[in-house]
């Protein structure tokens, strides 16, 4: 077993301790993924899709079966 340090970076979160507590965040992987894509001058959007939105009109349908 080796000691690595401080945890930094964990399966594309990070990290991060103070006095207050442990803080998670996604913030490097999201803006590296906006520059690759070359989204980064995008405006925000609160919600990408309609909230509550319906798939299907009926819930209580048999989902589609792709294989047949």
């Amino acid at each position: 077993m080796k000691d690595l340090g401080d945890l930094k970076y964990f399966l594309i979160i990070e990290v991060a301790r103070s006095k207050i507590g442990i803080f998670q965040s996604q913030q490097k992987y999201v803006m590296d993924l906006l520059t690759e894509t070359g989204m980064l001058g995008c405006k925000p959007a609160d919600t990408p899709i309609e909230m509550n939105h319906k798939l299907c009109e009926d819930m209580d349908q048999e989902p589609t079966n792709k294989e047949q």
